[in-house]
């Protein structure tokens, strides 16, 4: 594996050095405005979307000497990435092989990230054997210890983070950020302020596609990153260097002058109770954050006079930045400080922080009720509720004013939470919670919660065809999917389209069709034609618009699906024209047609005439009318009725499922009888309208051929492209004769 290495560096003084081995250095000394616009074109845009120049003022943007860097649809949003480059000439050594490369920059986050977080920042790389963002910069929320604090953290290229640093950092706090990236070891290390290139880091490796052999550019931009997804993360970057060497990077941005460090959050006071738990906390930062020391100091007077080291058998984390003060008794009251120390031997003194813990007798109080919730049978329902008291606390729970014993698992009910699991509609009631401590004989009671248990709406599969969003590929418009619904049909495929332990099926009931997937449903196989009661919630995929059932998925536990054991008679198929989307409208396609069971009359194979239907593979076929129009059929190979059959060149019918949505749509052949190659027709009518001299004729079945004659015993001629509807100018001319035909 090789090594790409990041670090995150604190100084305080910037240092413009300028050796050999600095590639650039930037101070972002520039008007306010566009980046790209105020900094002439050294920063350029990655991605596309803000338009660039004096009229995009949602770019990345430079405001009082710093780069902002938002998040796509944050609060603050912006759009498009810039990238600078390490250099414009050609033929620079900067780009033209695997360089070892250190980038290292001050950012303060002024806006948190969402929990997962993404990168704002790493290396940029054009070239096609592995190129992208290299040594990802993450900021992240997941793993903090602290509120309104972030972490760091690094990935190789995958668009994961492969590494946390284990620091909280504050907001509206400077910290700098070294990134080296080096193609021949293929890792990446990040760490937080450090002194030197050998404080402590974390590093994630990935192997770049190797061996990189043949190309250019290996490395040519560090780009800052603007993501979506990014909750309403805002950062502002100053002192950005490019360099060779870990030195000139770290020098050239901030200097390693040993300086005091700083307290970013103050600890702040409490009172609470003898018996109880409590926690004081700080965040520090300064140099070497990494090896940064703590110890936290109490004193009996409020100036912090004659302070000694915290101890004893209640305390834990007393060289942490984090105080708990386990089973507290009066003795620990005091005021407390804690002092940080950089590897430097440079140290700062918190603020004073004043613990009182009372003896006084009082009740427990609510700091969280338990509230009211609505959901459906067969769900787990977990109450909660948060109480400060002294001594030891019990819970009892009620329902409609009865003691919880039923229904419960772990948590019990003699508990802060109430969980009751497979919820049904008789467990709708109210829920509330008495609480006590061993301090007093007297003990609270809460406010009610009302749980409302329901059954999911029976609905019909038009119902559910008309929840969908024309402007959104007719995608479900409930996402994410939470609302289960039960429908019964009749099952219209002949044999499950999907691999693995899951199931797919189309069931259409007398208002349309749809397809029902269920996952961990290797069991369910229902028969064509059998009669099935399905609850699930609605989703979409290339099968089209479908209800989806996980009895086993913690999200979807009340999702079922049922053969009942009855059977019906399949529907009859939906004569479709090839040109069914332009005929009909691509809205009345979706939520009219799709899922149902439809017909194509008059279809050819062409070239597909003779070819064997895979085994291995699902198989799309288009095939054509004999007016040239096209369609797909589409062939599963799980289907043991048609993998391995040939086609055949001429069919007068193929039914099957209306497959997919949209505006990508086939006939799921799932049985080779639905394809047709016996004439089994009867004399149907030809319809004729006259208006103004015009006669139009008209018949119900695509599959049959207009002809004409000027006799009534022939011969006759076929009319080419004469289509149901067509038009004839009898004003003038011959009598004329005409006929359906069926060849």
């Amino acid at each position: 594996m090789k090594k790409i290495t990041t670090f995150v560096i604190l100084s305080f003084l910037a240092a413009l050095s300028a050796r050999a081995d600095l590639i650039w250095y930037d101070g972002f000394n520039y008007a306010n405005g566009f980046v790209q616009y105020v900094s002439t074109n050294l920063w350029v845009t990655n991605s596309t979307g803000g338009g660039g120049g004096t009229d995009s003022p949602n770019d990345m943007y430079v405001n009082n000497h710093r780069l902002e860097v938002s998040a796509t649809g944050g609060t603050d949003s912006r759009v498009n990435d810039c990238n600078r480059l390490l250099a414009t000439a050609p033929g620079s050594p900067y780009t033209n092989s695997p360089q070892v490369l250190y980038a290292s920059f001050t950012v303060i986050c002024t806006n948190l990230p969402n929990g997962a977080g993404n990168y704002f920042a790493s290396f940029y790389s054009t070239f096609t054997n592995g190129g992208g963002y290299l040594g990802r910069i993450y900021a992240v929320t997941n793993g903090t210890v602290l509120p309104n604090t972030w972490r760091l953290g690094v990935s190789q290229f995958t668009p994961l983070i492969n590494a946390e640093y284990g620091v909280d950092l504050a907001l509206n706090t400077p910290y700098q950020v070294v990134a080296e990236l080096d193609p021949n070891n293929k890792d990446v290390t990040l760490c937080v302020n450090p002194i030197s290139s050998s404080d402590p880091s974390f590093i994630a490796s990935r192997d770049f596609n190797s061996p990189v052999t043949g190309v250019t550019n290996i490395i040519n931009a560090f780009s800052f990153r603007q993501a979506a997804s990014f909750g309403n993360a805002f950062f502002q970057i100053t002192n950005l260097a490019l360099a060779t060497t870990f030195a000139e990077a770290a020098t050239n941005v901030w200097t390693t002058n040993a300086v005091p460090p700083t307290i970013a959050y103050q600890p702040v006071g409490l009172t609470n109770y003898v018996a109880s738990s409590v926690s004081l906390s700080a965040v520090a930062n300064g140099q070497g954050l990494g090896n940064m020391t703590y110890q936290w100091q109490v004193s009996a007077a409020a100036n912090n006079s004659n302070p000694v080291n915290v101890s004893g058998g209640e305390f834990s984390g007393i060289n942490a930045n984090i105080l708990n003060i386990y089973n507290a008794q009066t003795g620990d009251s005091g005021y407390y400080t804690l002092i940080a120390t950089t590897p430097w031997g440079l140290s700062v003194t918190s603020s004073v922080a004043k613990v009182l813990i009372s003896s006084a007798p009082v009740p427990p109080s609510f700091t969280m009720q338990p509230a009211s919730q609505i959901t459906y049978s067969g769900l787990t329902v977990i109450f909660s509720t948060t109480v400060i008291s002294p001594g030891n606390v019990t819970f009892t729970w009620y329902s409609n004013n009865i003691v919880v014993t039923a229904g419960v698992s772990q948590p019990t009910a003699d508990s802060s939470t109430l969980e009751l699991d497979n919820v049904q509609t008789n467990f709708s009631a109210n829920y509330k919670v008495a609480v006590t401590n061993d301090v007093v004989a007297n003990g609270i009671v809460s406010t009610n919660a009302v749980l409302t248990v329901l059954n999911p709406p029976v609905v019909t599969i038009a119902y559910l065809r008309s929840l969908v969003d024309p402007l959104n590929g007719y995608l479900p418009t409930n996402s994410p999917p939470t609302i289960p619904y039960q429908i019964t049909g009749t099952v219209t495929t002949f044999t499950n389209l999907t691999t693995g332990n899951t199931a797919s099926y189309y069931l259409q009931d007398g208002t349309g069709g749809i397809n029902i997937f269920a996952t961990g449903g290797s069991t369910f196989r229902p028969a064509q034609g059998a009669v099935v009661t399905f609850i699930g919630v609605l989703s979409g995929y290339a099968s089209g618009l479908e209800l989806y059932a996980d009895s086993a998925d913690t999200l979807y536990p009340y999702t079922s699906y049922t053969d009942t054991g009855n059977t019906n008679a399949l529907p009859t198929p939906i004569s479709i024209p090839f040109n069914v989307i332009s005929a009909d409208g691509l809205n009345f396609v979706n939520t009219n047609i799709a899922g149902s069971l439809v017909k194509l009359t008059d279809v050819h194979f062409g070239a597909s005439a003779g070819t064997t239907i895979s085994t291995t593979a699902n198989e799309i076929v288009t095939v054509t009318n004999s007016s040239g129009q096209s369609f797909n059929l589409e062939f599963f190979d799980l289907d043991l009725d048609t993998a391995g059959k040939t086609l055949p060149s001429y069919a007068y019918s193929v039914s099957g499922a209306m497959y997919g949505m949209n505006t990508n749509f086939s006939v799921a052949v799932t049985r080779f009888a639905d394809i047709v190659t016996t004439a089994t027709l009867s004399p149907i009518p030809l319809n004729l309208g006259y208006s103004g001299g015009i006669l139009t004729f008209t018949w119900s079945d695509a599959s049959f051929l207009l002809q004409s004659s000027t006799n009534v015993v022939g011969p006759y001629t076929t009319i080419s492209g004469a289509n149901s509807g067509f038009t004839t100018n009898t004003t003038s001319g011959a009598t004329m004769f005409f006929r359906l035909y069926h060849p």
